[in-house]
């Protein structure tokens, strides 16, 4: 087996490190350079260190207080192994190390084990959890993340924590990983000592972190995501740093694969929504017309209670079917809002008022807040969107027998934020990525599965965006985000001002 060669290094108060080295390092007080040391008495760029063949070179490059060896300041000399260089009249002792490097079996066996790992049909969200341990065990590292972008940010979607723990307040640079994911290049450090200015961060203080790999995921030149992994120790790798290098980058083939391969399922399903839709429910709904037809002459001419009991439960079936049609045919059709101005406290109170008995028959307080404030809505397509997130938090609190549901709205720049927030059960992370797919429940007996993707589909057409937030046991915050319509105005009165003046 070959040899790989680390740098010990030991300052004037006995703190020593360890670092890994390449065939050519440069070591000084300035950032610039590969191992920073910032006692003052160590020149800006101090020295070099070059590996020729077999053998290592050292170079002092004019410092102004030496690199000395056995008390012998040096200019240039070959660097055998565990020899100790003596930098600035002691304030740094270097000792060069030779220890065997690992064999390309081993390189190669992770390659091979990792590939078949990724090779299984799941879901992204259970992808995304094997590619993250499988990642952590072969870095050796304790804490890692996995980034994918949303809605032009950068967000979490699998993480493991010191101690398997989930951490509620990420301690992480941010903008960091956002600069690995825009440049596509990776941060490779596996000593923070060597690097005294990252020893300044608090994150990293907070946590004592000695290692931190950070790498983007890229897909035929395009970043898909970051992964990012850190350790409270400094760590030795099972692999190298390009087999390494060379396992994320199969991780973010797979992940890419996975993503796509359920994008194209999701718009497959909407195609197939439409289709059926068209060709089968008009046929439902006229063989529902006529078993209801006949239900209510059955209704006007049975006398006996048993059996007018079950015309009632046959009515009643009907009519939720027709319900049920009705949701699948909504859902089918694409359709441009009727906007108009409305004034968000009148509307909502409409809305709300309704509900408000099953609420109080079921403990829970169901409650409006928000001032002044209008916005540019179709009132009777957004009222579903409203209808359907009230009937869902009432439904999470309603075994419980009491609990709170809060309706809220502000307007901000531009733009109405709609909230309906309850203290229910809660979505499991596993389910909140995929609530919006139509003819998808959970928890649920009753329904067609295409609420929350009539919810979307309705915010989708007036230009909004809506946000989920969640956690079992927690309750539910869903976020509405809707034109308040002013902009819009604007837009249109600077349009006809052109116009006329084009005239």
């Amino acid at each position: 087996m070959a040899e790989r060669h680390t740098l010990s290094i030991r300052d004037r108060h006995g703190f020593e490190r360890t670092l890994p080295i390449n065939r050519n390092v440069t070591i000084g007080r300035q950032s610039h350079c590969d191992i920073v040391l910032s006692d003052s008495m160590v020149s800006r760029t101090h020295l070099r260190m070059e590996q020729v063949d077999d053998r290592w070179w050292v170079e002092d490059l004019g410092s102004s207080h030496g690199t000395f060896y056995k008390d012998e300041c040096i200019t240039r000399m070959v660097w055998e192994p565990d020899a100790t260089l003596r930098l600035a009249d002691g304030a740094y002792y270097l000792t060069l190390r030779a220890e065997l490097a690992l064999g390309p079996e081993v390189n190669l066996n992770a390659i091979l084990q990792t590939a078949h790992l990724l090779s299984g049909n799941v879901e992204l969200d259970e992808l995304l959890e094997q590619t993250l341990e499988r990642l952590l065990n072969l870095s050796n590292t304790d804490r890692g993340f996995i980034m994918l972008p949303e809605d032009g940010e950068l967000q979490i979607k699998a993480q493991r924590n010191i101690g398997n723990e989930v951490e509620r307040d990420i301690q992480l640079s941010m903008s960091s990983v956002r600069r690995v994911f825009e440049q596509a290049e990776p941060v490779w450090i596996q000593n923070v000592a060597s690097d005294e200015k990252l020893l300044a961060q608090q994150s990293i203080m907070d946590l004592q972190i000695k290692t931190i790999y950070c790498l983007p995921l890229v897909v035929q030149g395009a970043c898909i995501g970051v992964v990012y992994l850190d350790s409270r120790r400094l760590v030795a790798q099972p692999v190298d740093r390009p087999t390494f290098e060379a396992i994320v980058s199969l991780c973010a083939i797979a992940i890419e694969r996975t993503r796509l391969s359920e994008e194209n399922l999701h718009n497959h399903v909407l195609a197939t929504v439409g289709q059926v839709a068209s060709s089968i429910v008009h046929d439902f709904k006229n063989a529902l017309f006529v078993v209801g037809g006949h239900a209510q002459m059955l209704q006007a001419l049975i006398q006996d209670p048993k059996l007018l009991h079950h015309v009632e439960q046959i009515h009643g079936a009907v009519e939720r079917l027709t319900a049920m049609t009705a949701d699948v045919l909504d859902y089918a059709k694409v359709r441009e809002p009727k906007r108009q101005m409305v004034n968000l406290p009148d509307y909502f109170a409409r809305l709300v008022d309704p509900l408000r008995p099953r609420a109080r028959e079921f403990g829970i307080d169901l409650r409006c807040e928000g001032g002044a404030c209008k916005a540019s809505l179709d009132p009777d397509r957004f009222a579903r969107v409203v209808e359907n997130l009230l009937a869902n938090s009432l439904d999470a609190l309603q075994e419980r027998g009491h609990g709170e549901v809060l309706v809220r709205w502000e307007g901000n720049a531009g733009e109405v934020r709609i909230m309906v927030q309850d203290n229910g059960k809660g979505i499991p992370k596993k389910i909140q990525r995929r609530i919006f797919e139509p003819f998808f429940t959970h928890g649920k007996a009753k329904g067609t599965g295409l609420g929350m993707a009539t919810v979307k589909k309705i915010v989708d057409e007036h230009g909004g965006a809506i946000e989920v937030q969640s956690d079992e046991g927690q309750g539910t915050l869903v976020v509405l985000t809707v034109p308040d319509g002013a902009s819009r105005g604007r837009e249109d009165t600077t349009d006809r001002v052109k116009s006329l003046e084009a005239l």
